[in-house]
């Protein structure tokens, strides 16, 4: 029995050292449940790339635009800051930050504005550290980084209490935290190394709701998009839908270039996903149908095709997330000493 054990242990670790090498495999059937008596699976994915790309997307760097492109002006862009879809959700957060949902970010760097150009190394909003953008406690680089595609324990882990979440998207949507066991369900943490988040998406064409992980894998219960859900509400907003879909060049009736453009449209960027890699759709040239990106790699505009790869890794789904609208700031009359005074209440509101 002890041998048996070993084996399995031996196993895991085995399975868990090739997860950069198994980007397009499903790691694991996590659930298996029936809805109008037809099978739904859920698939698995490490978005695990590193700090810079694997291969060469200068052919990608978009220098000009076109007239006709659609373009979101407010998203922020971003070095690679412990992670990549971390990083994307907090371009995505940071675009709400400066569009009028102001306490996403409230820290000190650029006069509490979400900054358009290296959001993660001026401000904590993917991931807080003491002594970094006015923190003097430990934050998540403090009690859960160690190097990139580390697999070691988290370093608070017997040495000191943890943080409790807040103020960065690393740390809801549970990047770079060994605190899951996604794989074998042995009750073996293998989740996740330093530099990964997990991902989940139907093997087919549907939406998939704000899924969040059974307890009996680890807690809290949290993954890629469920995680953006949880971050939005830490912050007093209140989020309308959150999904991830399959896209259409790999299911017919997935999400499409048409549900992209109407996205962007609707002022919603859309967090693009690659087999191990997210980043963030802000624009489109709808004749091309090309995708205008920041890829979560550095400061600048990229592009790609619909459905097509980047930096070696295929497009193969999206995630969008939904905030309920800001309320309009209101206008108080006050009348004193023979004058009437108009004042705007501002535009800092709170969503119950």
């Amino acid at each position: 029995m002890k041998q048996k054990i070993k084996n399995q242990m031996l196993l895991k670790k085995r399975i868990v050292s090739e997860l950069p090498k198994l980007r397009l495999m499903v790691l694991s059937m996590i659930l298996c449940i029936s809805t109008n008596l037809q099978a739904c699976i859920l698939e698995l994915y490490p978005m695990n790339s590193g700090p810079t790309p694997s291969m060469d997307i200068s052919n990608h760097i978009v220098t000009t635009t076109s007239q006709s492109a659609i373009m979101l002006s407010n998203v922020p862009t971003s070095d690679w800051t412990y992670g990549c879809s971390n990083t994307a959700a907090g371009m995505i957060f940071g675009y709400y930050d400066r569009i009028g949902y102001s306490d996403m970010y409230t820290g000190p760097a650029n006069g509490g504005l979400a900054p358009l150009t290296d959001l993660g190394n001026q401000t904590s909003l993917i991931a807080t550290r003491n002594g970094f953008d006015g923190r003097a406690v430990n934050g998540h680089v403090d009690d859960y980084w160690i190097s990139f595609n580390s697999s070691l324990p988290d370093p608070w882990e017997g040495n000191w209490s943890e943080h409790a979440w807040g103020d960065c998207t690393s740390d809801f949507m549970g990047s770079n935290q060994l605190k899951w066991d996604f794989i074998g369900g042995d009750g073996i943490r293998d989740y996740s190394r330093d530099g990964i988040t997990a991902f989940f998406a139907y093997n087919d064409s549907r939406r998939l709701y704000d899924y969040t992980p059974p307890s009996s894998v680890g807690m809290p219960q949290t993954a890629l998009s469920h995680g953006m859900r949880l971050f939005a509400e830490s912050r007093g907003y209140s989020v309308i839908e959150n999904y991830t879909q399959k896209i259409d060049t790999l299911f017919d009736g997935g999400f499409s270039f048409a549900d992209y453009m109407a996205e962007i449209d609707a002022g919603f960027p859309v967090m693009i996903q690659l087999a191990g890699h997210s980043m963030v759709g802000v624009g489109y040239l709808e004749d091309m149908q090309t995708v205008y990106l920041h890829d979560s790699w550095g400061d600048y505009l990229a592009s790609m095709p619909w459905g097509g790869s980047y930096s070696g890794m295929d497009h193969i789904a999206v995630t969008a997330i939904h905030l309920n609208p800001i309320p309009e700031p209101t206008t108080v009359m006050i009348f004193c000493c023979g004058f009437v005074l108009l004042r705007s209440t501002g535009k800092r509101h709170r969503f119950a």
